[in-house]
């Protein structure tokens, strides 16, 4: 497969010696630039507020017309893939994929960036950082070359655990902090059939395109780190769950499920049913980002309200040592990757580049994030930050946005400085903003920034997708099979796994860390 591509990108590198961008006859530039587009009602990724402000603002000024080309968001990967291999690909792409950035460097795919900062990024450069930009830097002959540039995460939290308050408070419980109160939990949960009929103490389905998201909170909090070392840790990325004690989490997850208090579908990717059991007050427990519960596309909290008078979701931690802080994986402080195809030309290349770097400019940012005052918010607190952003599916579609995809530099509201930003995070949920802020201390509190290499590791390239494959089937037979079977189907599966290139990745990774072609850290080092 990898041969193949190499030859369509050879024959697109060769059409790329004649400019696939002209000026037209009265000198404008048109510049194709991917954006998401995430299925919402109402909201035309190739018409839209923030568009029509980008071209009004920049565009017309610079004598660009400015094209966003529409790609699902959900199957961002292999649709981009695909446009890449084809020479199809837009002048400015993004992807959250890592190993297909590292793929298309190596074949000659990206254009380097260094020279275009410089000359026409200088702002761009200053408000991503070195800490940012160094993702976006990889090996290239004696030194490194900036191929992509990595959005600036602004909250760099990822994951929380969500319980019912409202079934606490019937239950005379308290907030789980430790498994057993925990399983507690969803066992009265369900005696007392809290959510009705279908009462789903622990909700859960698969996650096909990285079964392992939403795990990693629970299986660090089991693994045994006196087992651990720095280099095992490196050679482990994306592998916890064979590290020293990680699998007792899951364990723990299939006597949940033996018992009836896990989603009856666990092991079939089944979004919507998940989603609408969510909100009728079904549901119990859950795993997902900090303020997913609070975000305007599901309203999974506002919706619950309306449906259940009374009920309400509130952040936890009950996957907790003994003693001392669970470390946890949060995002890098850099976010997904955008960049140049090599096939660009010199002309559409400068263009895109001043492009991002008006993006970056406080108030392109300020306007692309909160859009229009009296349409989608109406109050400003004191330092200027919108108190009162509407929900997307409550906007008129005319001015209808999506804050993170319309300024692909910025991963996060930012309004200048960390303190601001952490205000607005909380301040973004009108009436929620206090069990957000703590959901945002419970989720960052132990963090620890994943591990990222500067090299290829080509494994990963040949097996990742397989390896994938068998991550999920690893999953979903551990949970579901008969208790007593666990430790069996546990030793089978793993094989499995470390078999069909597993082994290699890790291998490949060990050797990555002992060149030091990584970034990150051992968030235990101080305890070795």
């Amino acid at each position: 497969m990898k041969k193949l591509l190499t030859l369509a990108l050879v024959f697109c590198l060769v059409l790329g010696m004649v400019p696939m961008t002209a000026l037209a006859d009265d000198g404008w530039i048109t510049l194709r630039v991917e954006m998401y587009d995430r299925s919402i009602a109402g909201f035309n990724v190739e018409d839209c507020w923030q568009l029509h402000y980008i071209q009004e603002n920049f565009g017309d000024p610079n004598h660009i017309k400015i094209e966003w080309v529409p790609v699902s968001r959900w199957e961002e990967g292999t649709i981009l893939n695909t446009l890449l291999a084809g020479g199809t690909a837009p002048d400015i792409c993004m992807t959250y994929g890592g190993d297909l950035v590292q793929q298309y460097i190596e074949m000659g795919g990206l254009l380097p960036l260094d020279e275009l900062l410089e000359t026409e990024g200088k702002e761009l450069k200053e408000f991503l950082g070195a800490d940012v930009l160094q993702y976006g830097q990889f090996d290239a002959g004696d030194g490194m070359m900036q191929y992509a540039l990595p959005a600036r995460r602004i909250i760099i939290a990822t994951q929380v655990e969500y319980i019912r308050k409202d079934w606490l408070e019937a239950l005379n419980m308290q907030v789980p902090t430790n498994v057993e109160e925990l399983y507690e939990y969803l066992k009265a949960a369900k005696a007392a059939n809290l959510g009705g009929a279908k009462t789903i103490p622990y909700s859960s389905d698969l996650y096909s395109a990285d079964p392992f998201y939403g795990w990693i909170y629970q299986m660090d909090a089991f693994i045994d780190y006196s087992q651990v070392t720095e280099e095992d840790w490196i050679a482990y990325h994306d592998f916890h769950y064979l590290l020293p004690g990680a699998k007792e989490a899951i364990r723990w997850m299939n006597k949940f499920f033996n018992e009836g208090l896990v989603t009856d579908y666990f092991g079939i990717e089944n979004t919507d049913q998940t989603k609408a059991d969510r909100v009728v007050g079904h549901d119990g427990f859950w795993v997902g980002n900090w303020d997913v519960a609070w975000r305007q596309e599901d309203a999974y909290e506002m919706e619950l309200e309306k449906n259940v008078p009374g009920a309400s979701w509130i952040p936890c931690d009950p996957y907790k040592p003994e003693t001392g802080t669970t470390p946890h994986e949060t995002y890098t402080a850099a976010g997904q990757y955008l960049f140049i195809p090599s096939w660009v030309s010199e002309e559409t290349a400068v263009a895109a580049m001043k492009y991002l770097n008006w993006m970056c400019k406080p108030e392109s940012l300020y306007a692309l994030q909160n859009g229009v005052e009296g349409h989608n918010y109406t109050t400003k607190d004191a330092n200027g930050i919108p108190t009162d952003l509407k929900n997307i599916n409550d906007t008129e579609d005319a001015y209808k946005m999506h804050a993170t995809d319309g300024a692909p530099i910025c991963n996060g509201f930012y309004y200048g400085s960390d303190e601001l930003n952490y205000a607005a995070s909380a301040n973004a949920y009108p009436g929620y903003s206090d069990v957000v802020a703590q959901s945002l201390v419970i989720a960052n509190d132990g963090g620890y920034q994943p591990v990222s290499f500067t090299k290829s590791i080509q494994a990963r390239v040949d097996y990742g997708t397989m390896i994938i494959s068998k991550e999920g089937e690893l999953l979903v037979n551990a949970v579901t099979c008969a208790p007593e079977k666990f430790d069996e189907v546990w030793e089978e599966y793993t094989k499995a796994i470390l078999s069909s290139g597993g082994q290699q990745i890790i291998d490949e990774q060990r050797a990555a860390y002992q060149e030091g072609a990584y970034r990150g850290f051992y968030p235990m080092a101080d305890a070795e």
